[in-house]
């Protein structure tokens, strides 16, 4: 008998974001004398770095539903294989509810889905076509998620409102970070991009431009500040379908010469070391991973108070400003509060940074691995 634990891994779209370093990073440090690691996914990214003892199969479809039938097949072919025990591994939402279906009729495999996006992900929509997938999808998730042997959430606020709506448990791990790692990374080069100039303020934000990160909000307060101050940039490092509308938001505002857009950055954090502020600006998340690396990296931050990871890691205010979401007015003034008094947000960092080893990648690997063992 194989003593190894087997772990099938599904992400179907692995494109460099939160959610897919989250899970491959978990994966690359996971004890693989004790797991073997099939990944499947439909389509991943270049950067996608997963350790070489990690099979890695890709379906070739277009559209998730239309992976059922290979990923029954992949499973079927473990299933005949001998191990201690098997477990399939669900990271997206339109793709959990699809597990009950992939797992039909084999009792060989326990299942775990992962939520990464609050509820309020369904609240909104860029046209009716949208709305209605949207709402098709949360009336699924009430109806399947409850046929799995485990759902994990990535942030304590995001666990209980989807408890609530379910009716079962969700249990909460959070998504790993490697201090060490990220700042070695960190002094990996030198940005030519900017000059050293201590006189000017530099605020970084960092994410997939969609809707859903609402730049624009920040490219609305950024736009008074920086008439008031002229000493003021914005660097955004990122990519996506609203680039287009922050490219002409900038246009129109005349703020090319104050706002930067510098496009998709393996290695990010350099950027990090010459800024003096991070904001960070969704409508809704799960736990940016983004606000964590920043405290790391001794930069202060300002979040949208959306649901539901910012306010947990920023220990409700303790840590970082918390402004109310999708208003630039609300976020101006937390800017104009840190660029008059600094010291006051990182006296804030610094008890942000005091509760960061609950992030720490080791510490997740053992909550995972013992989930998976008890499972």
């Amino acid at each position: 008998m194989n003593s190894k634990i087997l772990l099938v891994i599904f992400h179907p779209y692995s494109l460099l974001g939160g959610a897919t370093l989250s899970i491959t990073q978990l994966l690359n440090k996971i004890d693989k004398k004790k797991y073997e690691i099939v990944y499947i996914c439909l389509k991943s990214d270049k950067s996608l770095i997963l350790d070489k003892s990690i099979k890695k199969i890709t379906i070739n479809t277009s559209r998730t539903i239309f992976s059922i039938n290979g990923i029954r097949k992949i499973i079927d072919i473990y299933s005949k294989k001998n191990f201690r025990k098997r477990i399939f591994i669900s990271n997206q939402n339109f793709a959990n509810v699809l597990c009950p279906i992939i797992l039909f009729g084999n009792k060989k495999f326990k299942s775990i889905l992962i939520e990464r996006n609050h509820l309020d992900e369904f609240k909104h929509s860029n046209n009716l076509t949208e709305y209605v997938k949207k709402n098709i999808l949360k009336t699924l998730m009430k109806f399947t998620y409850h046929r799995t042997d485990l759902i994990i959430g990535n942030a304590k606020k995001l666990s209980d409102d989807l408890k609530k709506y379910l009716g079962v448990n969700v249990k909460t791990i959070y998504s790993p970070s490697n201090s060490k790692e990220i700042a070695r990374l960190s002094r990996k080069f030198i940005p030519k991009e900017f000059l050293k100039n201590k006189l000017r303020r530099r605020i970084l934000s960092i994410s997939r431009f969609t809707k859903r990160k609402d730049l624009i909000t920040l490219l609305k307060a950024f736009k008074v500040i920086s008439r008031e101050n002229k000493l003021v940039d914005l660097i955004l490092i990122g990519y996506g379908p609203e680039k287009k509308n922050i490219i002409k938001f900038i246009r129109d505002e005349k703020l090319n010469q104050r706002v930067f857009i510098l496009g998709k950055k393996p290695n990010p954090y350099p950027y990090f070391l010459l800024s003096n502020l991070y904001v960070h600006s969704s409508l809704y998340e799960g736990c940016p991973n983004s606000i964590v690396e920043s405290l790391i990296l001794n930069l202060p931050v300002i979040s949208s108070d959306c649901n539901s990871g910012p306010r947990e890691i920023l220990l409700n205010g303790k840590g970082g400003y918390l402004y109310k979401k999708s208003n630039y007015k609300s976020l101006l003034n937390k800017m104009r509060k840190y660029l008059i008094n600094q010291k006051d947000l990182e006296e804030k960092l610094k008890l942000a940074k005091k509760k960061l080893n609950r992030f720490e990648e080791k510490n997740i690997v053992k909550q995972y691995e013992k989930v998976f063992q008890k499972l």
